[in-house]
């Protein structure tokens, strides 16, 4: 029998996989059953859809299996790792990180990386930053993932989506065919906060998540200056407005908060952002929504939720981020905001890690560089034998806003609101939040030098 020349569908609702050479014996297809020759009236055996609710899955791209040095090109039917295998779901920052960490430790088991996309490394920050900066989008790519893949001596599987867990059998089902493991590693990541916007254009709004959606964006502003819309002003909102502004774009940010960083900033030093920013010819509209997106005549008409209308070229969405905890869920892991995970960063499931933006420590969610950096050297060490636990410590936040830099470091919950003014000049402000006994719980400082900051790091974290 000839794999190559059948094809797979999946379902869009659960992931089945329709392998048209091993069909559906169950439900009465034999192996070799086309999909063009399923009756209308079948049902997903998983659950319950029809066949027009699946779609065909892409074949990987030849020679893509021979590119490691554990990888061999097998049927697509075949099953992949093994019970020695340490298996990374995910090749951002936190994915690529955790097998580095493996290497440096001197762990010599088999690892397999799997990634949705390309999985090439680079500096997700980076990418708020880039048009003032001079850099075209493949600038940014530290290493391709096949180099780096080789350098560390790991399997990776690119352009693969991982479609179920099943921790039972401990089996990953993949675009790719099954893959078994030993231990797990989610770094699954987070996605745009979907927006309720109507109109016939609501589908176009940008979602700058990763570097393929960034290439997507810079096409479009590269091609000469363009009015964008940014909706939301928090850290990345606020980011790519002095970005985009600074290439000689016109940036308009909708956001219904009362200030920029409003979950972050006092509202002094919001307000400071955002005077910089508007003299820059960044224009703010606050505590309203994008009610409805509509396209005509070569360009998008924005309508605001308190009436005013205007005319755009680009929207992107930067209104915050969402775990991605569906497939960790479905397979019954404890879900908490993100994936629940203990100071060890196992899951509820023996032998499952999770990290970064999609996993959650006692409900908190530690999403920005150094607490993920930090959690991969844990999850590495635990992997390896070590017994090693995450610190919760505050994590100092620096927004990469050249107009007016800003650093931010919350360091407990505190039900007062009030900041005070600890100091506070032309080119300079810090602002202490403290707690109901009166001791430090935040502090901000907007164009701030890096020895301030590094004074307070080291004096009160």
């Amino acid at each position: 029998m000839n794999f190559n020349n059948y094809e797979r569908w999946i379902c869009e609702a659960c992931g089945f996989i329709y392998d048209e050479a091993q069909g559906d014996p169950d439900s009465g297809l034999a192996p070799g059953t086309r999909f063009a020759d399923i009756p209308e009236g079948w049902e997903c055996p998983i659950c319950g859809m029809r066949k027009s609710d699946l779609r065909l899955l892409k074949k990987s791209p030849p020679g893509d299996l021979q590119k490691t040095k554990h990888i061999k090109k097998t049927e697509q039917n075949e099953c992949h790792g093994g019970p020695e295998y340490i298996v990374i779901i995910g090749a951002g920052f936190a994915g690529w990180s955790v097998a580095e960490n493996l290497r440096r430790l001197g762990s010599s088991a088999p690892v397999l990386l799997i990634s949705s996309c390309r999985g090439d490394f680079y500096s997700k920050p980076s990418l708020s930053g880039a048009l003032a900066e001079g850099k075209a989008v493949q600038d940014l790519i530290h290493e391709d993932s096949i180099s780096r893949a080789q350098r560390l001596d790991i399997d990776i599987f690119t352009d693969t989506p991982v479609i179920k867990l099943d921790p039972s059998r401990k089996i990953l089902v993949t675009s790719r065919g099954s893959i078994a493991y030993g231990k797990l590693v989610l770094a699954l990541g987070a996605h745009q906060r979907e927006l309720a916007i109507d109109g016939n254009a609501a589908h176009t709004v940008h979602a700058v998540n990763d570097l393929a959606d960034y290439r997507i964006l810079r096409q479009k502003l590269d091609s000469g200056p363009k009015s964008v819309t940014i909706l939301g002003s928090g850290l990345i909102g606020c980011e790519f407005a002095d970005d985009i502004s600074a290439a000689g774009h016109t940036v308009t940010i909708v956001d219904p908060n009362h200030w920029p960083l409003n979950r972050l900033l006092p509202e002094a030093i919001g307000i400071d952002l955002r005077k910089r920013l508007n003299k820059k010819g960044v224009v703010f509209h606050f505590e309203t929504v994008l009610k409805t997106l509509k396209y005509s005549s070569n360009r998008y008409q924005a309508i605001l939720k308190n009436g005013l209308t205007f005319e755009t070229d680009i929207v992107v969405t930067a209104a915050g981020l969402v775990p991605n905890t569906g497939l960790a869920e479905r397979a019954g892991l404890k879900i908490e905001k993100g994936i629940s995970v203990d100071l060890h960063l196992q899951s509820s499931v023996c032998d499952i890690y999770a990290l970064g933006d999609c996993a959650s420590i006692k409900g908190t969610i530690y999403s920005y560089i150094e607490p993920i950096k930090l959690q991969a050297e844990v999850i590495a060490r635990n992997l390896t034998g070590q017994c090693s636990i995450f610190s919760t410590k505050p994590t100092i936040i620096r927004v990469k806003t050249p107009t007016l830099p800003l650093a931010i470091c919350h360091m407990k919950k505190t039900e007062n609101r009030v900041w005070n003014v600890v100091r506070r000049q032309e080119q300079e402000c810090r602002m202490d939040l403290t707690d109901e006994h009166g001791e430090l719980a935040a502090f901000a400082i907007s164009g701030f030098d890096k020895v301030t900051v590094r004074e307070l790091s080291n004096h009160y974290i």
